[in-house]
């Protein structure tokens, strides 16, 4: 059965708003590092330029997979030990580096197997998708291609039965489909799903329910700016649904990810073209595909604004983070936050602003613990030249509590890419440090003060 919604934004009718923090000035005390690592408690990752996915691994560890660099581009995968950040295995794929691949997903099982989802640079340019136990055994390895040109692969999620299920794009004539893909555990093939109108469809957020029915969100048909966003459902065997979709006839809105939360849905994006700029969005579904909420959620700016990340705490109140441009004082960017109450109003929204240092930083991902306290992680520019590595929490209310910056004793542009809130006192994050030499990393914050 399909249920179909068209919600409308209209561009006309949006009010811009020009946000502030809600302290002007103020700025958290910082935290110290979790590590003892000399490079500002950052376990990093040689000849690795930056992370390209985080995730758990079993028995207290982490796994961490980057973008590695000699002669060519390949996944450089390693696992850490979360109590002192000690290397516990290292591998790469290809095991000898040298055809071009560029990892671009990752997700962990239950039994603590890696997944990966990467690209290839070289032959038929397409995916690959590979599965590794803990000690980075490869246990199998299965491509997609469309047989017209390079695919990439985007988003992964594993079920409840250790199935995976990746999203990406597949080359057609005249632009790019979504393919949904999903694969067994023992690394058979189980269905293949398109999203395909004319133009550009991709899909970069992906979920699962306790049912294991299967949500992904993006964008459809984009075509000269214009297009619709997207959110569709199958069950676990692969039947769809039901679908939604959003359209601003004035520019193209996209989903960028998805959560799933018991037998909510929610969802967050961004739409350009309001009537020059983007604003954040983001709704809420239930699972089986009603409208929670009447209408998208906006948060706009004068300049515009980008989404990075989603979650959503326990009282079911979805947190999008991202960049509001040109928000500061001399035009500089800057991290925002933006909090919804589970019935869909605003509860508020903070941007991270330094007085003593104006210059742009962003926030790219989110985590939340058991207090629903939040982690936002991301980068601030010291310099016209140096950024740190940052992280700041902020309580449910919206005060700013904490932050920890890091430089990895490097001068250049640093930031985190994502967050693992693992325990109220286990908090992570990775990204990368550039300046004599890029290098991934992975940092843990100590959550209280010696």
């Amino acid at each position: 059965m399909r249920v179909h919604h068209l919600l409308c934004i209209f561009a006309v009718a949006l009010a811009v708003l020009v946000a502030v923090p809600a302290v002007a000035g103020a700025v958290p005390p910082q935290y110290p590092n979790g590590w003892t690592f000399a490079t500002s408690g950052l376990r990093q990752i040689p000849t690795s330029v930056d992370t390209r996915a985080f995730c758990k691994g079993p028995a207290g560890t982490v796994y961490e997979v980057a973008l590695g660099k000699t002669t060519a581009l390949y996944a450089s995968i390693a696992r850490i030990r979360v109590s002192d950040g000690k290397l516990i295995k290292s591998w790469t794929y290809p095991a000898t580096p040298g055809n071009g691949v560029i990892p671009r997903a990752a997700a962990s099982d239950a039994a603590g197997n890696l997944y990966v989802a990467a690209e290839t640079l070289t032959g038929k340019k397409n995916w690959v998708v590979l599965k590794f136990d803990r000690i980075g055994r490869r246990l199998w390895s299965r491509t997609y291609d469309s047989g017209r040109g390079p695919d990439t692969p985007y988003g992964m999620v594993i079920d409840h039965h250790g199935n995976v299920i990746v999203a990406g794009t597949s080359e057609h004539a005249g632009g790019y489909d979504a393919a949904i893909v999903k694969w067994r555990a023992g690394g058979g093939l189980k269905w293949k799903r398109m999203i395909s109108a004319r133009g550009l469809d991709l899909v970069t957020g992906l979920a699962v329910d306790a049912n294991d029915n299967v949500y992904a969100a993006g964008q459809r048909g984009e075509v000269g700016g214009i297009g619709t966003a997207i959110l569709r459902s199958w069950t676990s065997g692969g039947r769809e649904r039901w679908t939604a979709t959003a359209v601003n006839t004035l520019g193209a809105p996209s989903w960028r990810y998805v959560a799933v939360k018991g037998t909510s849905v929610y969802i967050a994006g961004q739409s350009t073209g309001i009537p020059s700029t983007s604003s954040l969005m983001a709704m809420k579904y239930t699972t089986a595909g009603r409208r929670a909420w009447s209408g998208i959620r906006q948060m706009s700016f004068a300049s515009g604004a980008w989404a990075e990340g989603l979650a959503v705490d326990r009282k079911g109140a979805p947190v999008i983070v991202g960049i509001a441009f040109g928000l500061g004082a001399s035009g500089e960017d800057e991290g925002t936050v933006w909090k919804l109450a589970s019935g869909g109003a605003t509860a508020w929204h903070r941007e991270f602003e330094d007085p003593d240092f104006p210059n742009d930083s962003a926030f790219r991902a989110v985590g939340v613990d058991s207090r629903n306290r939040i982690y936002a992680a991301g980068g601030k520019y010291y310099s016209a030249q140096t950024a740190n590595l940052l992280m700041v929490r902020y309580s449910p209310a919206g005060s700013a509590q904490a932050m920890w910056r890091s430089d990895g004793q490097q001068s250049g542009y640093c930031s985190f890419t994502s967050v693992l809130v693992l325990s109220d006192t286990q908090v992570l994050a990775a990204g990368q440090v550039a300046g004599n030499g890029a290098d991934a990393g992975v940092y843990r914050a100590r959550t209280t003060m010696p």
